[in-house]
Protein backbone atom coordinates (compact mmCIF):
# COMPACT_ATOMS: atom_id res chain seq x y z
CA UNK A 1 0.00 0.00 0.00
CA UNK A 2 1.11 3.55 -0.73
CA UNK A 3 2.40 5.90 1.95
CA UNK A 4 0.39 8.96 2.99
CA UNK A 5 1.50 12.12 1.17
CA UNK A 6 0.81 15.79 1.84
CA UNK A 7 -1.31 15.85 -1.34
CA UNK A 8 -3.46 13.01 0.06
CA UNK A 9 -4.42 15.22 3.02
CA UNK A 10 -6.31 17.58 0.70
CA UNK A 11 -8.64 14.84 -0.56
CA UNK A 12 -12.00 13.70 0.87
CA UNK A 13 -11.45 15.49 4.19
CA UNK A 14 -8.36 13.39 5.01
CA UNK A 15 -6.79 16.16 7.09
CA UNK A 16 -9.76 16.03 9.46
CA UNK A 17 -9.63 12.23 9.50
CA UNK A 18 -5.97 12.44 10.51
CA UNK A 19 -6.72 14.74 13.44
CA UNK A 20 -9.74 12.68 14.53
CA UNK A 21 -7.63 9.50 14.49
CA UNK A 22 -4.90 11.15 16.54
CA UNK A 23 -7.37 12.29 19.23
CA UNK A 24 -9.41 9.05 18.92
CA UNK A 25 -12.62 10.91 18.01
CA UNK A 26 -15.81 9.87 16.17
CA UNK A 27 -15.03 6.18 16.56
CA UNK A 28 -11.79 6.32 14.55
CA UNK A 29 -8.94 4.14 15.75
CA UNK A 30 -5.96 5.96 17.24
CA UNK A 31 -3.65 3.33 15.73
CA UNK A 32 -1.93 4.26 12.46
CA UNK A 33 -0.30 1.87 10.04
CA UNK A 34 3.36 2.87 9.64
CA UNK A 35 5.49 1.35 6.89
CA UNK A 36 7.19 -0.69 9.65
CA UNK A 37 4.00 -1.81 11.41
CA UNK A 38 1.12 -0.60 13.61
CA UNK A 39 1.99 2.61 15.44
CA UNK A 40 0.14 4.32 18.29
CA UNK A 41 1.16 7.98 18.74
CA UNK A 42 1.08 9.92 21.98
CA UNK A 43 2.27 13.27 20.59
CA UNK A 44 2.14 15.18 17.29
CA UNK A 45 4.73 17.90 16.68
CA UNK A 46 4.69 20.58 13.96
CA UNK A 47 7.83 22.13 12.52
CA UNK A 48 8.07 25.20 10.27
CA UNK A 49 11.31 26.06 8.49
CA UNK A 50 13.04 23.40 10.58
CA UNK A 51 11.93 24.80 13.95
CA UNK A 52 9.42 23.25 16.33
CA UNK A 53 6.36 25.50 16.69
CA UNK A 54 3.68 23.44 18.45
CA UNK A 55 3.00 20.01 19.97
CA UNK A 56 -0.24 18.18 20.79
CA UNK A 57 -0.89 15.11 22.92
CA UNK A 58 -3.61 12.53 22.40
CA UNK A 59 -5.27 13.35 25.74
CA UNK A 60 -6.01 16.93 24.57
CA UNK A 61 -9.09 16.47 22.32
CA UNK A 62 -10.25 19.98 23.28
CA UNK A 63 -7.40 21.24 21.07
CA UNK A 64 -8.75 19.48 17.98
CA UNK A 65 -9.75 22.67 16.13
CA UNK A 66 -6.33 24.22 16.74
CA UNK A 67 -4.56 21.06 15.56
CA UNK A 68 -6.77 20.97 12.45
CA UNK A 69 -5.81 24.57 11.67
CA UNK A 70 -2.14 23.59 12.06
CA UNK A 71 -2.40 20.68 9.64
CA UNK A 72 -4.16 22.90 7.09
CA UNK A 73 -1.43 25.52 7.44
CA UNK A 74 1.13 22.76 6.83
CA UNK A 75 -0.78 21.80 3.67
CA UNK A 76 -1.02 25.40 2.40
CA UNK A 77 2.59 26.44 3.05
CA UNK A 78 4.28 23.76 0.92
CA UNK A 79 7.71 24.48 2.47
CA UNK A 80 10.45 21.85 2.41
CA UNK A 81 11.47 22.76 5.97
CA UNK A 82 7.96 22.03 7.30
CA UNK A 83 7.14 18.62 8.70
CA UNK A 84 4.82 16.78 11.06
CA UNK A 85 6.28 14.20 13.44
CA UNK A 86 4.61 11.66 15.70
CA UNK A 87 6.12 10.22 18.86
CA UNK A 88 4.67 6.96 20.11
CA UNK A 89 5.21 3.22 20.17
CA UNK A 90 4.99 0.34 17.74
CA UNK A 91 2.43 -2.23 18.83
CA UNK A 92 3.65 -5.70 19.75
CA UNK A 93 7.30 -4.59 20.10
CA UNK A 94 6.52 -1.55 22.32
CA UNK A 95 9.46 0.25 20.67
CA UNK A 96 9.28 4.00 21.36
CA UNK A 97 10.09 6.06 18.29
CA UNK A 98 9.50 9.38 16.51
CA UNK A 99 8.26 8.98 12.92
CA UNK A 100 7.18 11.33 10.14
CA UNK A 101 3.65 11.78 8.84
CA UNK A 102 4.72 10.72 5.35
CA UNK A 103 5.95 7.35 6.64
CA UNK A 104 2.36 6.47 7.53
CA UNK A 105 0.50 4.16 5.15
CA UNK A 106 -2.54 5.34 3.20
CA UNK A 107 -5.05 2.94 4.74
CA UNK A 108 -8.79 2.75 4.01
CA UNK A 109 -9.43 5.54 6.56
CA UNK A 110 -7.70 7.82 4.05
CA UNK A 111 -9.25 6.29 0.92
CA UNK A 112 -6.42 3.81 0.42
CA UNK A 113 -6.49 0.23 -0.79
CA UNK A 114 -6.73 -3.02 1.07
CA UNK A 115 -5.81 -6.14 -0.85
CA UNK A 116 -5.71 -4.10 -4.06
CA UNK A 117 -9.31 -2.91 -3.72
CA UNK A 118 -10.22 0.62 -2.68
CA UNK A 119 -12.68 0.86 0.20
CA UNK A 120 -15.23 3.67 0.01
CA UNK A 121 -16.81 3.99 3.45
CA UNK A 122 -19.87 5.77 2.05
CA UNK A 123 -20.59 2.95 -0.41
CA UNK A 124 -19.88 0.40 2.31
CA UNK A 125 -22.45 2.14 4.54
CA UNK A 126 -25.03 2.11 1.72
CA UNK A 127 -24.47 -1.59 1.06
CA UNK A 128 -24.69 -2.54 4.73
CA UNK A 129 -27.82 -0.45 5.35
CA UNK A 130 -29.47 -1.90 2.24
CA UNK A 131 -28.65 -5.40 3.46
CA UNK A 132 -30.26 -4.62 6.83
CA UNK A 133 -33.42 -3.31 5.13
CA UNK A 134 -33.54 -6.28 2.76
CA UNK A 135 -33.25 -8.72 5.66
CA UNK A 136 -36.23 -7.12 7.34
CA UNK A 137 -38.27 -8.44 4.40
CA UNK A 138 -37.31 -12.08 4.76
CA UNK A 139 -33.89 -13.01 6.18
CA UNK A 140 -34.25 -15.34 9.13
CA UNK A 141 -31.75 -15.51 11.98
CA UNK A 142 -29.24 -13.23 10.24
CA UNK A 143 -27.62 -10.42 12.18
CA UNK A 144 -26.84 -7.43 9.97
CA UNK A 145 -24.78 -4.33 10.76
CA UNK A 146 -27.70 -1.87 10.93
CA UNK A 147 -30.56 -4.18 11.92
CA UNK A 148 -31.80 -2.02 14.82
CA UNK A 149 -31.61 1.20 12.78
CA UNK A 150 -33.46 -0.45 9.86
CA UNK A 151 -36.24 -1.60 12.21
CA UNK A 152 -36.53 1.90 13.68
CA UNK A 153 -36.75 3.54 10.26
CA UNK A 154 -39.28 1.02 8.97
CA UNK A 155 -41.48 1.68 12.01
CA UNK A 156 -41.27 5.46 11.50
CA UNK A 157 -42.06 5.35 7.78
CA UNK A 158 -44.76 2.71 8.30
CA UNK A 159 -46.55 4.90 10.84
CA UNK A 160 -46.51 7.75 8.32
CA UNK A 161 -47.46 5.69 5.25
CA UNK A 162 -49.98 3.59 7.21
CA UNK A 163 -49.01 0.57 5.12
CA UNK A 164 -46.53 -2.27 5.26
CA UNK A 165 -42.94 -2.40 4.05
CA UNK A 166 -43.11 -4.43 0.82
CA UNK A 167 -39.83 -4.08 -1.11
CA UNK A 168 -36.47 -2.30 -1.28
CA UNK A 169 -34.12 -1.41 -4.14
CA UNK A 170 -30.52 -0.13 -4.07
CA UNK A 171 -30.15 2.66 -6.68
CA UNK A 172 -27.18 4.66 -5.42
CA UNK A 173 -25.09 3.66 -8.42
CA UNK A 174 -27.24 5.83 -10.69
CA UNK A 175 -25.40 8.98 -9.46
CA UNK A 176 -27.90 11.39 -10.99
CA UNK A 177 -26.20 14.70 -11.84
CA UNK A 178 -27.47 18.07 -10.58
CA UNK A 179 -25.47 20.80 -12.37
CA UNK A 180 -25.62 24.48 -11.39
CA UNK A 181 -27.94 26.50 -13.65
CA UNK A 182 -29.89 29.75 -13.81
CA UNK A 183 -28.72 33.33 -14.21
CA UNK A 184 -29.67 36.84 -13.17
CA UNK A 185 -33.02 35.61 -11.82
CA UNK A 186 -31.33 33.27 -9.34
CA UNK A 187 -29.50 29.96 -9.35
CA UNK A 188 -30.62 26.39 -8.87
CA UNK A 189 -29.25 22.87 -9.19
CA UNK A 190 -30.63 20.05 -11.29
CA UNK A 191 -34.01 20.25 -12.97
CA UNK A 192 -35.24 23.25 -10.94
CA UNK A 193 -37.22 21.00 -8.62
CA UNK A 194 -37.26 21.11 -4.83
CA UNK A 195 -39.12 17.81 -4.48
CA UNK A 196 -35.97 15.80 -5.25
CA UNK A 197 -36.45 12.44 -3.55
CA UNK A 198 -36.38 10.43 -6.78
CA UNK A 199 -33.20 12.23 -7.86
CA UNK A 200 -31.11 11.93 -4.69
CA UNK A 201 -32.26 8.48 -3.61
CA UNK A 202 -29.62 5.87 -2.80
CA UNK A 203 -32.10 3.29 -1.52
CA UNK A 204 -35.76 3.28 -2.48
CA UNK A 205 -38.22 1.51 -0.19
CA UNK A 206 -41.70 0.45 -1.29
CA UNK A 207 -44.87 0.34 0.78
CA UNK A 208 -48.20 -1.45 0.55
CA UNK A 209 -49.65 -3.45 -2.34
CA UNK A 210 -49.30 -0.50 -4.72
CA UNK A 211 -45.54 -0.33 -4.01
CA UNK A 212 -45.60 3.37 -3.12
CA UNK A 213 -41.96 4.59 -3.05
CA UNK A 214 -40.24 6.29 -0.13
CA UNK A 215 -36.76 7.56 -0.92
CA UNK A 216 -33.67 7.37 1.30
CA UNK A 217 -30.56 9.52 0.81
CA UNK A 218 -27.58 8.00 2.63
CA UNK A 219 -24.62 10.08 3.80
CA UNK A 220 -21.52 9.03 5.71
CA UNK A 221 -19.01 11.10 7.67
CA UNK A 222 -18.92 14.39 9.53
CA UNK A 223 -18.52 16.80 6.59
CA UNK A 224 -20.95 16.22 3.72
CA UNK A 225 -21.88 17.91 0.45
CA UNK A 226 -25.14 19.35 -0.87
CA UNK A 227 -23.69 20.97 -4.02
CA UNK A 228 -20.75 19.74 -6.11
CA UNK A 229 -21.05 21.47 -9.49
CA UNK A 230 -18.48 22.19 -12.16
CA UNK A 231 -17.53 25.82 -12.89
CA UNK A 232 -14.65 25.32 -15.34
CA UNK A 233 -16.77 26.66 -18.22
CA UNK A 234 -18.37 29.38 -16.10
CA UNK A 235 -15.02 30.90 -15.07
CA UNK A 236 -12.37 30.36 -17.77
CA UNK A 237 -8.60 30.94 -17.30
CA UNK A 238 -8.81 34.03 -19.50
CA UNK A 239 -11.54 35.49 -17.25
CA UNK A 240 -9.14 35.39 -14.30
CA UNK A 241 -6.29 36.87 -16.32
CA UNK A 242 -8.45 39.84 -17.36
CA UNK A 243 -9.82 40.22 -13.79
CA UNK A 244 -13.30 39.56 -15.21
CA UNK A 245 -13.30 42.70 -17.34
CA UNK A 246 -16.28 42.60 -19.73
CA UNK A 247 -17.33 39.30 -18.15
CA UNK A 248 -20.69 38.10 -19.49
CA UNK A 249 -21.46 34.62 -18.15
CA UNK A 250 -24.81 34.99 -16.38
CA UNK A 251 -24.29 32.14 -13.90
CA UNK A 252 -20.88 33.52 -12.90
CA UNK A 253 -22.19 37.06 -12.55
CA UNK A 254 -24.99 35.78 -10.33
CA UNK A 255 -22.49 33.88 -8.13
CA UNK A 256 -20.56 37.14 -7.65
CA UNK A 257 -23.74 39.13 -6.93
CA UNK A 258 -25.54 36.78 -4.58
CA UNK A 259 -22.48 35.99 -2.45
CA UNK A 260 -21.05 39.53 -2.52
CA UNK A 261 -17.79 38.33 -4.11
CA UNK A 262 -15.33 40.97 -5.33
CA UNK A 263 -14.35 39.79 -8.86
CA UNK A 264 -10.89 41.41 -8.67
CA UNK A 265 -10.05 39.79 -5.31
CA UNK A 266 -11.48 36.54 -6.65
CA UNK A 267 -9.11 36.70 -9.63
CA UNK A 268 -6.14 37.69 -7.45
CA UNK A 269 -6.69 34.63 -5.27
CA UNK A 270 -5.65 32.43 -8.17
CA UNK A 271 -3.54 34.69 -10.41
CA UNK A 272 -1.14 35.60 -7.57
CA UNK A 273 -0.84 32.15 -6.00
CA UNK A 274 1.32 31.34 -4.03
CA UNK A 275 0.68 34.32 -1.75
CA UNK A 276 3.31 35.96 0.42
CA UNK A 277 0.73 38.13 2.18
CA UNK A 278 -2.59 36.75 3.35
CA UNK A 279 -5.68 37.82 1.43
CA UNK A 280 -8.55 39.38 3.40
CA UNK A 281 -11.54 37.90 5.15
CA UNK A 282 -14.68 39.94 4.63
CA UNK A 283 -18.04 40.09 6.37
CA UNK A 284 -20.54 40.32 3.48
CA UNK A 285 -23.71 39.84 5.53
CA UNK A 286 -25.12 43.19 4.41
CA UNK A 287 -23.74 42.98 0.88
CA UNK A 288 -24.88 39.55 -0.32
CA UNK A 289 -28.40 38.51 -1.36
CA UNK A 290 -29.40 36.23 1.51
CA UNK A 291 -32.77 35.44 -0.08
CA UNK A 292 -31.12 34.20 -3.28
CA UNK A 293 -28.67 32.06 -1.29
CA UNK A 294 -31.52 30.56 0.74
CA UNK A 295 -33.44 29.74 -2.43
CA UNK A 296 -30.39 27.99 -3.92
CA UNK A 297 -29.98 26.05 -0.67
CA UNK A 298 -33.60 24.93 -0.90
CA UNK A 299 -32.93 23.49 -4.35
CA UNK A 300 -29.80 21.80 -3.00
CA UNK A 301 -31.33 20.39 0.20
CA UNK A 302 -34.77 19.73 -1.24
CA UNK A 303 -37.49 17.58 0.26
CA UNK A 304 -39.36 14.35 -0.42
CA UNK A 305 -36.94 11.86 1.15
CA UNK A 306 -35.44 10.61 4.40
CA UNK A 307 -31.87 11.46 5.35
CA UNK A 308 -29.92 8.50 6.76
CA UNK A 309 -26.61 9.82 8.10
CA UNK A 310 -23.96 7.41 9.36
CA UNK A 311 -20.41 7.83 10.61
CA UNK A 312 -21.40 10.37 13.25
CA UNK A 313 -21.23 10.46 17.01
CA UNK A 314 -24.36 9.04 18.57
CA UNK A 315 -24.99 6.44 15.87
CA UNK A 316 -27.01 6.71 12.67
CA UNK A 317 -29.15 9.86 12.44
CA UNK A 318 -32.40 9.44 10.49
CA UNK A 319 -34.97 12.13 9.81
CA UNK A 320 -37.52 13.13 7.19
CA UNK A 321 -36.62 15.92 4.79
CA UNK A 322 -40.03 17.50 4.27
CA UNK A 323 -40.82 21.04 3.12
CA UNK A 324 -40.84 22.47 6.64
CA UNK A 325 -37.43 20.96 7.41
CA UNK A 326 -36.02 22.20 4.09
CA UNK A 327 -37.12 25.77 4.82
CA UNK A 328 -35.80 25.68 8.37
CA UNK A 329 -32.47 24.14 7.29
CA UNK A 330 -31.89 26.75 4.57
CA UNK A 331 -32.81 29.84 6.63
CA UNK A 332 -29.53 31.73 7.18
CA UNK A 333 -28.82 33.26 10.59
CA UNK A 334 -25.80 35.23 11.76
CA UNK A 335 -22.99 36.60 9.63
CA UNK A 336 -21.80 35.52 6.20
CA UNK A 337 -18.03 35.65 5.72
CA UNK A 338 -15.85 35.29 2.62
CA UNK A 339 -12.28 34.06 3.05
CA UNK A 340 -10.19 34.83 -0.02
CA UNK A 341 -7.35 32.30 -0.06
CA UNK A 342 -9.13 30.04 2.43
CA UNK A 343 -8.92 30.10 6.22
CA UNK A 344 -5.25 31.20 6.20
CA UNK A 345 -5.65 33.60 3.30
CA UNK A 346 -2.85 32.03 1.28
CA UNK A 347 -4.50 29.14 -0.52
CA UNK A 348 -5.84 28.78 -4.06
CA UNK A 349 -9.47 28.75 -2.97
CA UNK A 350 -12.29 31.03 -1.88
CA UNK A 351 -14.40 29.92 1.10
CA UNK A 352 -17.76 31.30 2.20
CA UNK A 353 -19.09 30.43 5.67
CA UNK A 354 -22.64 30.78 6.94
CA UNK A 355 -25.03 29.04 9.33
CA UNK A 356 -28.65 28.07 9.68
CA UNK A 357 -30.19 26.71 12.87
CA UNK A 358 -29.65 23.18 11.53
CA UNK A 359 -26.44 23.22 9.47
CA UNK A 360 -23.07 24.92 9.27
CA UNK A 361 -22.47 25.63 5.56
CA UNK A 362 -18.98 25.87 4.04
CA UNK A 363 -19.08 26.94 0.40
CA UNK A 364 -15.85 26.83 -1.56
CA UNK A 365 -14.60 27.50 -5.07
CA UNK A 366 -11.47 25.47 -5.76
CA UNK A 367 -9.80 23.03 -8.13
CA UNK A 368 -10.47 19.41 -7.20
CA UNK A 369 -7.74 18.07 -9.51
CA UNK A 370 -4.82 20.03 -7.95
CA UNK A 371 -4.88 22.63 -10.75
CA UNK A 372 -4.84 26.39 -10.24
CA UNK A 373 -8.23 27.75 -11.28
CA UNK A 374 -11.47 26.44 -9.70
CA UNK A 375 -13.04 23.39 -11.27
CA UNK A 376 -16.02 23.24 -8.88
CA UNK A 377 -18.25 25.16 -6.51
CA UNK A 378 -19.13 23.04 -3.49
CA UNK A 379 -21.46 23.49 -0.56
CA UNK A 380 -20.24 21.30 2.29
CA UNK A 381 -22.17 21.13 5.52
CA UNK A 382 -22.08 19.81 9.05
CA UNK A 383 -25.20 19.13 11.05
CA UNK A 384 -25.30 21.02 14.35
Amino acid sequence: MAQLSKADLGKRGNEETLINKFFHLHGLSEVFLHKDGQFKPIAMVFFEDGEEIEAYETDEPDRKDEALARIRRYMDRKKSGDKVLFTGKFLNTNQIKTVTLTDMVKTEDFGGQVGGKKINLGIQFENQFYESLRCELGCSNKNTRYASEAKRLITEIGNSEKSGFSDVEAVGGLNQSRPLAGGSGGLYVGAKQKNIGSTVTDITTFWGPKKDPVYLSLKYGSTLTFINSGVGRIFTPNDYKTFFKDYSNQIGKEIFRMFGIDPVLFARTFNDYPHKVALPKMDVTNKCDKGAIEDLLQYAIGYGYYMVHGGTTGGVQMYEMDQAYMKKASRISGKIEIMYGGSRGKGKRVDIHMDSSVYRFMWNLRNKQSGLYPSHIMCDYKKK
